[in-house]
């Protein structure tokens, strides 16, 4: 008797498991309304931050981006912030940007990106490994 109580036991337990289908499929694209990514409000492209381009290397000089007033007079003057939503630790980029004009960039930055979801990985973008310092009057990247 205690032979078909285990032999029943170990066969109740083996069961059929439901079969998982997955489809890969595209979306439909024959409805909805689509977005137009080229036009933008005029206040969206006032909002955002003008990212510092200009990149020097070690000892190179750099002219700093005109701007009518000089930036900063060392490197302690010189930020680093995004370049767009998201930081490097987050897959983006990031610029120098004088300290004074930080608080008013890193506002308007957050009313732009509200809405917007960063991937978690490190970026490999260059500008990631480089620090701000202050070049000839202007906030630049150089390395480190």
């Amino acid at each position: 008797m205690t032979v078909g109580v285990a032999l029943a036991s170990a066969l109740s337990g083996c069961r059929e498991e439901p079969t998982i289908v997955i489809k890969f499929e595209p979306n439909d694209m024959s409805g909805g309304r689509t977005a137009d990514l080229g036009a933008r409000p005029a206040a969206d492209l006032a909002a955002a931050p003008t990212p510092d381009l200009a990149v020097a290397k070690k000892g190179t000089a750099v002219k700093p981006p005109t701007k009518g007033a000089v930036e900063c007079k060392v490197a302690a003057d010189c930020v680093i912030e995004p370049s767009d939503c998201c930081d490097c630790a987050n897959g983006g980029k990031q610029h120098a940007i004088a300290k004074k004009l930080a608080a008013a960039s890193k506002a308007a930055r957050t009313q732009k990106c509200k809405n917007t979801v960063c991937t978690m990985m490190l970026s490999t973008d260059p500008s990631c490994g480089q620090r701000a310092d202050c070049v000839d009057g202007g906030c630049v990247m150089i390395k480190k």
